[in-house]
């Protein structure tokens, strides 16, 4: 029985695990959507170093 709950849990957990994972658009369907999407995954370090006027 307690094998059974182990087997119920992770299932649910892994079921958890894949449905918060995003699909990046399609590229060849819809530009825009796949150009804002990869603009949302950038790193934060990449964004403020993008934001950031430094002159060297």
């Amino acid at each position: 029985m307690k094998n059974l709950r182990l087997l119920v849990l992770l299932a649910a957990g892994a079921s958890l695990i894949l449905s918060s994972c995003t699909q990046a658009p399609d590229a060849k369907e819809d530009p825009n959507a796949d150009a804002a999407y990869k603009r949302s995954h950038r790193p934060q370090e990449y964004r403020e170093a993008q934001r950031s006027n430094v002159n060297y």
